[in-house]
């Protein structure tokens, strides 16, 4: 039963890792649309790596201003979206603080 007092936490979890999915799509097209696809796997790769999702973000901004035409400061605002998922501490503090238990009083 404790699983659907928590029901809501996991359904906006799942909800914002779908946006996570949906934006690291836009950052992959946006790196292979500027530099191309090689360039945009090792830069994949450095980003895992390296523990920052500044693959994320550069590449969405990348993105709007390529494919979708954006202006720099829209573009840039798409691109701080990644900000959400920037380290693997920050996803796993959004997981804890969705999918908390009810604290005991």
């Amino acid at each position: 039963m404790n699983v659907f007092r928590n029901l809501l936490g996991y359904l906006m979890a799942a909800a914002l890792f779908a946006v996570a999915g949906a934006h690291w799509l836009s950052a992959w097209q946006g790196w292979a649309d500027r530099f191309g696809e090689p360039a945009a796997l090792l830069a994949l790769v450095l980003s895992l790596g390296g523990g920052f999702n500044a693959f994320g973000i550069v590449g969405a901004y990348f993105y709007a201003a390529d494919y979708l035409h954006w202006e720099a400061l829209t573009a840039a605002g798409y691109g701080t979206i990644g900000l959400l998922f920037a380290t693997k501490g920050t996803i796993a503090a959004l997981w804890r603080i969705l999918t908390a238990p009810d604290p005991k009083i």
